[in-house]
């Protein structure tokens, strides 16, 4: 009796399968892990334990080319392997609906082709805008395309095994020879040649073509589809031009643009996204400018924000005694009581995209506490990222700007290992003289709502509450202009019982106070914002070349992401595409 031959698969068809299919897998995973840091889609910190870690957007970025190329080059081999017949979707197939057997699943299965077709599409037209800076909805497509995917794969595979079971899911691994149908046959041809008019011998000519092999075809047209892509993207990569000018030339830092050294600034811009609030969008369009007198670079900032947000956690005397206001500070995602915020991230041009910085993960750092947030840490495996943070309400009079850095994974302290004290990952500002402290004795990120007590209480409480100025516990409305939600040294008075008993219950305070006398170093980054009709604008400057260890030297080819928080303690826009600076 003969053995019955088990099914096989074209060696073509195996090969472009997997590639096919190890891309989707990466761009799955790593598209789980950044969609799991959406506060919509906290259910998938199931995935967590299997959720990649490292180089996140590059590597999906990689991924996504190359199902672009995969894609490209299968279409091209089905068609020049004369494979159309398995998926074609014409009225037969279609009746086969109807049937039972074979004939049904043959259908389905088409159905469920060119419905992975469709949403695989989606997806890729969808990653490529979002990857160039579309907007929000881009987004939602992307995501929604992604789950059409994995249900088409998922019904893929189940009508296979309906087909023929285990036999028949099996053949993708039992590679065979390609068999070129013959082409279809000429009917012009056929018919001159049963009526007698073929052509005499002397006129006939050679039909016969040097026909590459379709998978020859499929590479070279999966290859000029990644070389197009590629050369797409240096081609259209944002340049920021930082022009000279005289020291006489540069501009005053108060966050106007009115200084005429701005004019001979080109600007450029970005939409960033994936943040929170900024009208219910998470997006914000932001400008950028720069110059540089030969020891200065002067950057301008200019985005959109509903609202002027000021107010930092502050302290609210109630009956029982000092609390925070709060609601989710203790979980390091405060996104009501928070103060404005804007970073500028630069790096030299060896990390691949913001992922080398960021890890997104509970527990991303092994042998490491677990992030404070349980979204993830920052912190690179190699040379440092220079991190500029300006926060709206810890400018005081001097203009103030947090210079940090994220480098590779501190070493947590006791208190850190034990979760008394929040672990910030390779994430921290310079060392040097503080600027300001929160004033609340304690953690402040462990307050909850809980009693505290404040270091220092206001000298003249009248004068601080006047500094308030509008009193509001809601996000969706600005704080009055002028506004000021901190405190320096000398208006306040160390906290002491009878200090707090001439204070009435509802008394606001500030939960920030400003050092006196912080002298100015090489490395320091100045900035003064200005927010009026919907739009902040931030003017920072710093010294080109500070010699710190923890600073980037400002030179052409370094590159810089910029992200706005809007009244968000760590939800901030983004966008993928690093500018890289031309310094005149």
């Amino acid at each position: 009796m003969a053995r019955k031959r088990r099914p096989t698969t074209d060696s073509g068809t195996v090969v472009l399968h997997f590639i096919l299919l190890a891309s989707f897998l990466v761009l799955l995973f790593t598209g789980l892990r950044i969609a799991a840091d959406d506060p919509n889609a906290l259910w998938l910190a199931v995935f967590d334990p299997v959720l990649p870690v490292e180089n996140l957007w590059f590597r999906h970025s990689v991924a996504a080319l190359i199902m672009l190329m995969t894609l490209s080059g299968y279409v091209v081999y089905v068609f020049r392997a004369r494979l159309t017949a398995r998926v074609r979707l014409d009225r037969p197939r279609l009746a086969g609906l109807k049937r039972r057997g074979s004939q049904r699943f043959a259908a389905f299965h088409a159905l469920a082709y060119w419905g992975l077709m469709g949403s695989l599409t989606a997806e890729v037209i969808s990653g490529v805008a979002l990857f160039f800076g579309a907007s929000a909805p881009f987004l939602g497509m992307h995501l929604w395309a992604t789950w059409a995917c994995v249900a088409c794969v998922v019904l893929h595979v189940s009508l296979q095994a309906a087909m023929g079971g285990l036999s028949q899911l099996a053949r993708i691994f039992r590679p065979a020879p390609l068999v070129v149908a013959p082409p279809p046959p000429d009917l012009a041809a056929l018919l001159a040649e049963q009526l007698g008019r073929a052509q005499p011998p002397r006129e006939r000519r050679s039909s016969a073509t040097v026909n590459a092999h379709p998978v020859a075809t499929a590479l070279a047209a999966m290859f000029a589809v990644g070389a197009i892509a590629v050369g797409a993207e240096n081609s259209t990569r944002p340049e920021l031009l930082v022009r000279l000018v005289t020291p006489a030339e540069a501009p005053q830092l108060d966050g106007d643009l009115s200084d005429p050294v701005w004019t001979k600034a080109r600007p450029v811009s970005v939409l960033t996204t994936q943040g929170e609030d900024f009208g219910g969008t998470g997006q914000s369009q932001v400008e950028i400018r720069a110059v540089h007198d030969g020891e200065f670079i002067y950057f301008a900032f200019t985005w959109a924000d509903p609202t002027r947000s000021l107010k930092h956690l502050p302290l609210v005397k109630a009956s029982d005694g000092w609390h925070v206001a709060q609601t989710d500070h203790d979980k390091g995602d405060e996104k009501r009581f928070h103060e404005d915020k804007f970073a500028v991230l630069f790096t030299r041009p060896s990390l691949p995209l913001i992922g080398a910085a960021i890890h997104l993960a509970v527990t991303p750092g092994r042998g490491k506490p677990a992030s404070g947030t349980g979204r993830g840490l920052h912190y690179t495996d190699g040379p440092i990222a220079d991190v500029w943070q300006w926060r709206a309400s810890h400018e005081g009079f001097s203009g103030h700007v947090d210079n940090c850095h994220i480098g590779q994974l501190a070493e947590p302290t006791a208190d850190q290992i034990n979760g008394r004290t929040r672990y910030a990952g390779g994430f921290a500002i310079d060392p040097g003289p503080a600027a300001y402290r929160s004033n609340v004795q304690g953690d402040p990120s462990k307050t909850g709502g809980e009693r505290v007590l404040p270091w220092r209480l206001p000298r003249d409480k009248s004068a601080t509450i006047k500094a308030l100025g509008r009193l509001s516990d809601t996000s969706a409305q600005s704080e009055s202009e002028g506004a000021r939600w901190w405190m320096s040294e000398r208006e306040t008075i160390p906290y002491s019982a009878d200090g707090d008993n001439a204070l009435p219950i509802g008394t606001v305070i500030p939960g920030i106070i400003m050092n006196d006398g912080i002298a100015d170093s090489r490395a320091t980054v100045r900035g003064v914002g200005r927010w009026a009709a919907g739009r902040w604008t931030l003017e920072m400057a710093r010294r080109l070349y500070t010699g710190s260890t923890y600073d980037i030297a400002m030179k052409s080819g370094i590159l810089m992401w910029v992200a706005a928080f809007d009244h968000s303690e760590t939800r901030h826009t983004r966008h993928l595409r690093p500018f890289r600076l031309e310094i005149e």
